[in-house]
């Protein structure tokens, strides 16, 4: 079986449950810092990475969607990863130890460097062909070719 087919069955392979997982954004990236440093009196997030990360995971906002396939759920995220585009929309599937992710990059460095990356609707579709019609016009390639 081809990796093509293989890839192809991974992602419309039925899952009980993925959480989607919408990162912070860059104000809130702020406001995480201001938090922590007024805990720690740091502003390196590696001096307590355990406070950092106590404060991080409050901004996070997650999403479960139940009896999907990766490929849905991608299609139901790709809205999102659009509407905010400087943050990460991450897909966490299964169950320890057969668990996964499919960590996206955000829409802005996809829109960047990765716009060669698939796409799951129609409007994410369109978007990346200008992309990478105007990425064409100006000798610019994507960051993996």
């Amino acid at each position: 079986m081809s990796a093509n087919s293989e890839n192809n069955k991974w992602m419309n392979q039925k899952h009980s449950e993925v959480k989607i997982t919408v990162s912070p954004s860059s104000a809130e990236h702020k406001l995480i810092m201001a938090e922590y440093q007024a805990q720690t009196g740091s502003d390196d997030y590696y001096d307590n990475r355990e406070a950092y990360d106590e404060i991080y995971n409050r901004f996070i906002k997650e999403i479960i969607l139940e009896d999907v396939t990766l490929n849905e759920s991608e299609a139901f995220a790709e809205p999102i990863r659009i509407a905010n585009p400087d943050q990460c929309v991450s897909l966490y599937y299964g169950k320890f130890p057969n668990n996964g992710f499919i960590g996206n990059t955000s829409w802005n460095d996809q829109l960047q460097m990765f716009f060669e990356y698939p796409t799951y609707t129609p409007i994410g579709k369109r978007i990346m062909e200008n992309r990478k019609a105007e990425a064409n016009a100006q000798g610019v390639f994507a960051s993996w070719e």
